[in-house]
Order: structure tokens, then C-alpha cells, then sequence
């Protein structure tokens, strides 16, 4: 076992649950003084909801992070810098507008808002075959639906750490989109919360350089 293994497999794992009084919150609307940074993504970035550091098990956060990712392209990692918190800068990829995606009915004004839902993170046991698909999402440590896949921060060339991991089975509904889509199919999915179907969405972040990256895992 590798030195990352036995890193990962020490930690705690703890899973959200769904909580009126939560610290956290899965998806919402982008908050009053949050800017969405500059880009040509074809239907943009998505606001995903907030990862509250008043919460011990993440102490370790410089500051509340608000999640917010194009979850319909397909990227292989998003870098982002949160020096400044509320206006997230894009380190990579720079060519947004070659990002391609399987949604032919996205363009740059594309909106997609999803349900507000505050939720606090509980302790887990691990993933199984009964629960597998009933998970909403994991913190403390990832579940790896591929490979462990530890992002290097761009600034600093260090390996980041985990926050969190978001599942497509949370049954997040859509609150509104202008996205108007010719198979019901692809409606389907732009109607509620998931990661390129039934995917995993992984959140790394480097505290000290204040960098984050997402990326999606299949299993």
C-alpha cells in the first residue's frame, strides 16, 4: 500500500445528509457578492452550493467555499483561484470556448439553477453495494469511483486536499433553466442535479495558495 493509501484510508468519512438546520448548502442561487469568473463555456458554470469552514471538519478552509463548476462540459480538471473568495479566477483550461459538451442546446447564456437544500455531513461507515446509490456525497475522505486521482495545485506544485464529493443521487431538483432541450432524454437531465449522468464530482483545494480544482469520475 502506497503512502497515499494509507494517508486516505486513515481519515474519517463522514456523508451528507439532507438537514433543515445544516451548515451547508447543496445547490441555491449564486449569492449577492459572488461573481462568476469570466468564460466562453457553452452553458457556463453552474452554482453548486456551500461548503460552510465553521463546520471542525473544516477547520482547515481559509473561508466558506462556494462550489461552482460547468458540470455539462467536458473538461478533465477545473483550477480555479479563490484569493479572492467572492470573484474565483479561472486558472485552467483558458480556451473555454473549445470545451466541448453533449448538450447541443447549451450557449454561453444558458442558465441552470438549482433547489436550495442545506444539509450537514454525518459519520459513514463507507460505501457497499446495499447503500452505493444512496449516497449524496462524502467528506473526510473520497470514495474513488476510478483510480485515486490527487490533483497538483498549479501555483504551488503541491498536492491538494480533499473537501468533498458530490454524487448524482441526491434527486436535486432543477429550480429554473432557460434551456430548452430537443430530446426529452437530455431534459431529463438538465432537470435535476447530476455529473454527466451518474457520476461522482470531486473538490480539492490547496488552503494555503487558495487554489481549487473539480473533476468527474464514471464508475
Amino acid at each position: 500500500m502506497s503512502f497515499l493509501d494509507k494517508l486516505f484510508s486513515k481519515r474519517k468519512m463522514y456523508e451528507i445528509a439532507f438537514d433543515k438546520l445544516g451548515k451547508h448548502q447543496l445547490g441555491g442561487e449564486i449569492p449577492d457578492g459572488f461573481e462568476i469568473p469570466k468564460n466562453e463555456f457553452k452553458g457556463g458554470f453552474q452554482y453548486l452550493g456551500l461548503i460552510n469552514n465553521s463546520d471542525n471538519i473544516f477547520s482547515w478552509l481559509p473561508f466558506e467555499l462556494n462550489l461552482i463548476c460547468p458540470i455539462f462540459l467536458d473538461f478533465d480538471f477545473i483550477f480555479l483561484d479563490y484569493e479572492n473568495p467572492n470573484q474565483p479566477k479561472l486558472l485552467h483550461p483558458l480556451n473555454t470556448s473549445e470545451i466541448e459538451t453533449a448538450y447541443d442546446n447549451l450557449n454561453p447564456d444558458s442558465v441552470i439553477i438549482y433547489k436550495a437544500k442545506r444539509f450537514s455531513f454525518t459519520d459513514f461507515d463507507g460505501v457497499t453495494e446495499e447503500n452505493e446509490l444512496d449516497n449524496i456525497g462524502f467528506a473526510g475522505r473520497p470514495h474513488w469511483t476510478q483510480n485515486k486521482e490527487v490533483p497538483i495545485c498549479p501555483k504551488s506544485n503541491k498536492k491538494m486536499k480533499f473537501v468533498c464529493q458530490l454524487t448524482s443521487w441526491s434527486e436535486l431538483k432543477t429550480k429554473f433553466t432557460n434551456v430548452v432541450c430537443d430530446s426529452e432524454y437530455e431534459q431529463q437531465l438538465i432537470e435535476k442535479l447530476n455529473f454527466w449522468e451518474d457520476r461522482d464530482l470531486y473538490v480539492f483545494m490547496e488552503p494555503e495558495f487558495k487554489t481549487v480544482c473539480y473533476f468527474i469520475q464514471s464508475t
